[in-house]
């Protein structure tokens, strides 16, 4: 099972309100990949290629969009205080 306070951590390393949603994207599928496979897997040739292809997967899908979107909209307001809606 995925360490679920792991992957809260890399969010709370990386994340920040002046991310594009891309970058936003980008970075939740990182640190579901890391906490999942480890950090060692994303040394492997073509991270960031599968990176930028889930995360692009993520944003060009409406629902997929939608849900990634308000996960990192109520986690930003929880650590950042009450910023403005992305997406």
């Amino acid at each position: 099972m995925p360490n679920l306070n792991l992957f809260k951590e890399k969010l709370t390393r990386t994340m920040h309100p002046n991310l594009t949603a891309k970058e936003l994207a980008d970075l939740m599928v990182n640190a579901v990949l890391e906490t999942e496979y480890g950090q060692t897997f994303s040394l492997s040739p073509g991270y960031a290629g599968m990176i930028s292809t889930l995360g692009n997967s993520i944003l060009n899908n409406p629902e997929l969009r939608r849900q990634a979107l308000a996960i990192t909209n109520i986690y930003l307001r929880n650590n950042y205080g009450n910023q403005e809606n992305i997406g």
